[in-house]
């Protein structure tokens, strides 16, 4: 009995502690709140009695009388499904990102029986010139603007094509040799060179190059801005390191800077944290010498880390930031109010990979990733509802370049075996 009583008292202690540590655990699960409100998408009135529920949990919550929601969760990330009859059921990736949520609910169409259709359309040839070699392209409205070059003559030239593929005008030969098509945030098409930039203007038949620029100016004005909307510009920024994007907004009659958000790579920013080797090759800012300090820097730069592609597009009325990293998408409204976050619901595989290429169809509005295998690249949409992918097409090309898809049609260029440098354009439908 002795024995007994001289261990108790530190025994109490001990079951004390435990349940002091279980009780801390407990109140600390219980502290991830969450509140926001349900409208509706075109009306922006408040959805009552809309039913929200979370993925393997009992738990669920719904709104009240003016659209209004708050719950605690224990667990995150975690997958939040808001519906309600008659509108489109929405899923949310709740993490840290915010406590504040504005879901938005679309009215469902009413749609017909869906058909299974297993041949898809071939590709067919939209530009193609014995002498003409594509060099770059862009699409604007039902336009498409097309920067060709004459190898043997060394001459280029900008055309404008309808979307038939038939030439509305032409900037005739140019005399300067360019470099690339350069679609600005404001609608505008640029021809750029090494040292200088054009904007394009169409009047009728000919495309004029107006407003000449240095090109270093040019690019440090424009090459960030990557939407806007009214009076609201949006700017994209990658960090030294090329592992973090920051999106930001300026207000072109105040000039006032707001940030909007940040699209990290976590997992290798934790790798570059636990080496700090590496990390000291990712902040120089040149080029090594010597055979293996430049071959180490090149892995660790080009190939270990590589750059963070995030983007950010304006879909219809929202913005959606596309975290390539996480696969995450986080949606805003116009005027920079968080609404929520999806996640893409991408499949691991061994075989091929995922892209971190995002394509926005401007007309439909709607956004695609693709998924690449042995050079063949295989189409996806994406459903801005929910994350999920849908299969639409495969190129029967490999490694299509410049990918663009506009109007329900699939747009790239490509170098036909055995025709020498001429490179083609073709489009698909979808």
């Amino acid at each position: 009995m002795g024995k007994i009583d001289f261990f108790a008292p530190k025994v109490i202690a001990a079951i004390f502690m435990l349940t002091l540590f279980c009780a801390t655990t407990f109140a600390q699960k219980q502290n991830r709140y969450f509140y926001g409100k349900v409208i509706d998408r075109e009306t922006k009135y408040p959805i009552a009695s809309a039913n929200i529920t979370f993925t393997g949990s009992g738990l669920g919550s719904s709104t009240n009388s003016k659209g209004e929601f708050s719950f605690f969760i224990d667990t995150i990330p975690v997958y939040m499904t808001v519906s309600h009859l008659g509108y489109e059921p929405q899923r949310i990736w709740l993490d840290n990102t915010s406590a504040s949520i504005t879901v938005m609910l679309k009215l469902q169409a009413q749609m017909l029986k869906e058909v299974e259709i297993k041949a898809e359309n071939e590709p067919e040839l939209f530009f193609k010139d014995t002498q003409y070699s594509v060099l770059d392209y862009t699409v604007d409205s039902n336009q498409v603007y097309m920067l060709i070059y004459r190898f043997r003559r060394a001459e280029s030239e900008v055309l404008c094509l309808s979307i038939s593929g038939d030439t509305a005008s032409s900037s005739g030969s140019l005399q300067f040799r360019p470099n690339e098509l350069f679609h600005d945030c404001l609608g505008h098409i640029h021809v750029l060179s090494h040292d200088s930039a054009y904007q394009v203007f169409k009047d009728y038949t000919i495309l004029r190059l107006i407003y000449a620029s240095e090109i270093e100016r040019f690019r440090r004005t424009l090459s960030d801005c990557v939407a806007s909307a009214g009076d609201l510009l949006f700017f994209r920024k990658v960090s030294r390191n090329q592992l973090g994007v920051e999106f930001y907004t300026i207000n072109r009659l105040t000039s006032e800077r707001q940030h909007l958000t940040n699209a990290n790579d976590e997992e290798k920013l934790k790798m570059l944290r636990r080496n700090p080797d590496d990390n000291s090759l990712m902040m120089m800012s040149g080029i090594p010498d010597g055979r293996e300090a430049f071959q180490e820097y090149v892995w660790v730069k080009k190939i270990l880390y590589k750059p963070n592609t995030s983007t950010l597009h304006k879909i219809d009325d929202m913005l959606c930031v596309f975290n390539t990293a996480d696969y995450t998408l986080e949606l805003y409204t116009l005027g920079g109010e968080f609404t929520s976050k999806l996640k893409m619901q991408v499949q691991e595989t061994r075989d091929g990979r995922w892209t971190t290429e995002i394509y926005i169809d401007k007309i439909e509005q709607k956004a695609y990733t693709s998924f690449l295998k042995n050079g063949r690249m295989t189409l996806y949409r994406i459903d801005l509802n929910n994350g999920n992918l849908r299969r639409i097409a495969s190129t029967p090309h490999m490694y299509p370049q410049k990918v663009k898809v506009h109007n329900n049609f699939l747009f790239y260029l490509y170098d036909i075996p055995g025709e020498g440098d001429n490179k083609h354009m073709f489009r698909q439908k979808l």
